[in-house]
């Protein structure tokens, strides 16, 4: 029962001036974001699904990707997500399906997402998910929720975006109620090569956390991400590398200052035109 309980308190936020969002309810974070302080705003391809669904309007083939997550290299804190986006004539559409915990806790998510370009500077999108907590001893409950977000430019090659996460705050257990997260950022691109990210997250019920990321791609398909965020403080580091023609393997590292690493990795394929 002690077990159960640590765990409980680490998954539903109760420490989370020391978890800094790390709560997978919260919000699940692709290897690329992992690599960039956890900033996931601006991405404009299939990492969309899990962080800012208004980028899934930059997605212009049939694309997925599958990771797998290590939280503090403890092998009661596992994640695994999937993940595809289509696009239409009328938009993209996305699906998503990701596990998190053990028989003691465990979350079960599925979410449909949906992106859409509204002009050359503006896009917008968001993600309706379903989502089952089992918490041994005490049952399982289901909950339906919401996202959405947008993504604008400012100035060539400066934009802007917004996103909510759980919009409507919705009690889990008793005093305990699913963690919401406004969040809004910057992504300007130096240049081809380079781009730099900056973005604030604000959960309702507590301090916010600044992220900072830098991502290199010194050839097409090679990336080096770095970044760090401050609530309560760490830094990550990552790469994404072609395998296949149609396929990038990325890894990323976060370091906690108080829990140590988190690693992640996936596979992201993209159907070439």
């Amino acid at each position: 029962m002690n077990r159960l309980f640590l765990l409980s308190v680490l998954i539903l936020g109760s420490t989370f001036h020391i978890l800094q969002g790390q709560n997978a309810l919260l919000m699940s974070s692709s290897p690329r974001s992992n690599g960039l302080g956890k900033t996931n705003l601006n991405f404009t391809d299939v990492n969309s699904l899990f962080g800012n669904q208004a980028g899934l309007a930059g997605v212009e083939e049939l694309s997925a990707m599958a990771y797998v997550e290590q939280r503090f290299l403890l092998s009661d804190l596992n994640q695994a997500a999937i993940g595809a986006a289509l696009p239409t004539f009328s938009g993209v559409f996305g699906l998503t399906l990701r596990n998190f915990g053990t028989a003691d806790y465990q979350e079960n998510e599925v979410g449909v997402a949906y992106g859409r370009t509204l002009s050359d500077k503006l896009r917008i999108g968001g993600q309706l998910h379903w989502s089952q907590i089992n918490i041994a001893e005490y049952g399982s409950r289901s909950l339906f929720n919401f996202d959405i977000g947008i993504q604008a430019e400012l100035l060539p090659n400066l934009w802007a975006a917004a996103h909510v996460r759980n919009a409507i705050r919705q009690r889990i257990l008793d005093q305990e109620y699913t963690p919401g997260l406004l969040s809004a950022g910057l992504v300007y691109r130096v240049s081809d090569k380079v781009s730099l990210r900056a973005e604030l997250a604000k959960d309702i019920d507590f301090p916010a956390d600044l992220r900072f990321g830098i991502e290199y791609n010194p050839t097409k398909a090679i990336f080096f991400r770095g970044g760090f965020n401050t609530a309560p403080g760490g830094w990550s580091f990552g790469f994404g590398l072609p395998i296949l023609n149609n396929l990038i393997f990325d890894c990323a590292a976060a370091y906690h200052p108080y829990l140590g690493f988190t690693p992640s990795a996936g596979i992201a394929y993209r159907k070439k035109k």
